[in-house]
């Protein structure tokens, strides 16, 4: 029997990585795509246990489970242990499942299909993947759009006006973001500093707005006090008072937006 390496390995990290997904979705967790990569690389690297006879010994159930747990620390990075068996389990459960409907359609499936008198040879292990990367493809477009339509909800167009200069941004709605000034009391609107290169911030008019990221890191933004901003969110205008802070960073991938409104704005 003539196995070939690189193929059996392709579709069990494509089998993997349909397994970890379902898995996440089944527990309701946002994974990034890449974040799944190496989990499914490890996992299709451990077929080759059953292909070396020096590695049959990692094919027995202790190892077999430790690989499903090894893969699930990976991909989710919680140290719950009633999470980590609980994900361990609907992983194994969704991998018996696949199995048995492979054993399944192999025993029963007719491998052979007749067309027109012509007869053709037919692989149900081949479908059955194509049928899982269609979906992974498509569920990752589906994705995409909905995150792309909810972004832009929360998109609006804001006018800073200072001292008879005007500018018109595009503005992300931050819900998590409740910075203020602390002196004024203000909240803050933060821009990407090309975009405001008009506005000279002096001394007078300059303010100090200290921050804290998730991570802990904090900081302080420099920025300054406009006369107002104007809001645009259809035909509804809103005039604010704000502290427009600047940031050196770029706010958006796709450059869907240059600042962020904090929830206090709106």
């Amino acid at each position: 029997m003539i196995v070939h390496i690189d193929v059996l390995l392709l579709e069990n990290i494509i089998i993997n990585y349909f397994l970890l997904y379902i898995t996440s979705q089944t527990l309701r967790v946002k994974i990034w795509f890449k974040e799944m990569i190496v989990p499914s690389l490890i996992g299709g690297l451990y077929v080759l246990t059953i292909i070396f006879p020096k590695l049959r010994i990692l094919t027995i159930l202790p190892f077999k489970i430790l690989m499903v747990f090894i893969m699930i620390l990976l991909l989710f990075r919680n140290k719950s242990f009633v999470f980590n068996l609980k994900a361990g389990s609907i992983y194994v459960l969704y991998s018996m499942l696949l199995a048995g409907l492979c054993f399944f359609i192999e025993i029963n499936g007719n491998s052979v299909l007749q067309i027109n008198n012509i007869t053709i040879n037919f692989s149900y292990k081949k479908l059955i993947l194509c049928i899982i990367t269609i979906y992974l493809f498509i569920d990752r477009i589906v994705i995409y759009i909905r995150d792309r339509k909810e972004i832009n909800s929360l998109i609006y167009k804001v006018d800073i006006i200072n001292k008879g200069k005007e500018k018109s941004i595009r503005a992300f709605l931050d819900t998590g973001n409740e910075l203020r000034e602390p002196a004024t009391k203000l909240p803050v609107m933060i821009i990407e500093k090309k975009y405001i290169d008009d506005f000279k911030i002096n001394d007078k008019n300059k303010f100090y707005i200290p921050y804290k990221v998730v991570n802990g890191q904090i900081g302080n933004l420099i920025g300054f006090k406009p006369e107002y901003i104007v809001i645009h969110n259809g035909e509804e205008i809103k005039k604010r008072e704000v502290i427009v802070a600047v940031c050196e960073n770029r706010l958006s991938d796709y450059d869907d937006y240059q600042a962020l409104l904090s929830r206090g704005i709106i």
